[in-house]
């Protein structure tokens, strides 16, 4: 379903506004922190910068200059990170909403696009968190907002990242020596699924490896790494 007028003003309302940290989290999720930065302590131990307004997608989208595609979710961590490098500092030129299946298309002053492109079963994986702390995103097909300024509400869009953060911090990246290649090229490794496949995590099911039922990280190892060509 296409926007509304006034989700469509809500949106323009971004236009010229600075991408102040552009960044990538676990698995494919990126954030653009736009505008002015602030530090935002979490219970004590965890400061994140927040912009005065944030786009986020959870998976599945590609960057695109001219006719050329510079990167997506499909490239490698520290491809998607250098190549996130390139926005910022620039400013949205155009943010709108596109399609019979409403997908994010975000035009910058570099002349490169983001593009959001869902290739799995539901909504579109994406959100707008505006100034006024109001959150565009799709549900059920329809692109809709939250209009509570409730602490709750304010909150929203930082779950995700704070999620996989504290997880990431808590599991750590075991590894046991010697281990001849990364888990997430392992016969063993099974990704873990659901919300949580921001993660880059799985489980191992190798009855001889010292992890086997244990949550690992795709760089882990240990030396019952199996290639999967040879299982």
């Amino acid at each position: 379903m296409p926007p509304t007028e006034e989700i469509r003003s809500l949106l323009q309302s971004l236009i010229g506004i600075t991408v102040s940290l552009p960044r990538k989290s676990y698995g494919s999720a990126i954030s653009l922190e736009l505008g002015r930065l602030t530090s935002i302590p979490s219970k004590g131990w965890y400061v994140r910068e927040k912009g005065e307004a944030c786009i986020w997608i959870q998976w599945d989208w590609r960057v695109e200059e001219g006719d050329r595609v510079l990167f997506g979710s499909s490239n490698s961590g520290p491809e998607i990170a250098s190549g996130l490098s390139s926005l910022r500092d620039t400013q949205i030129q155009s943010i709108e909403v596109l399609g019979d299946v409403p997908e994010l298309v975000v035009r910058f002053s570099n002349g490169q696009c983001l593009r959001s492109m869902v290739m799995r079963t539901g909504d579109p994986m994406w959100h707008v968190k505006l100034r006024d702390t109001r959150l565009i995103f799709v549900q059920d097909g329809a692109v809709c907002f939250y209009d509570d300024t409730s602490d709750t509400e304010q909150d929203k869009g930082e779950e995700p990242f704070v999620l996989e953060e504290r997880t990431a911090a808590r599991w750590g990246v075991p590894k046991a020596e010697p281990n001849p290649g990364r888990c997430a090229n392992c016969a063993w490794f099974v990704r873990v699924d659901g919300n949580a496949d921001l993660l880059d995590y799985g489980v191992c099911l190798s009855s001889a490896s010292p992890f086997d039922g244990r949550a690992v990280n795709v760089a882990s190892g240990c030396p019952e790494f199996t290639p999967e060509e040879e299982a």
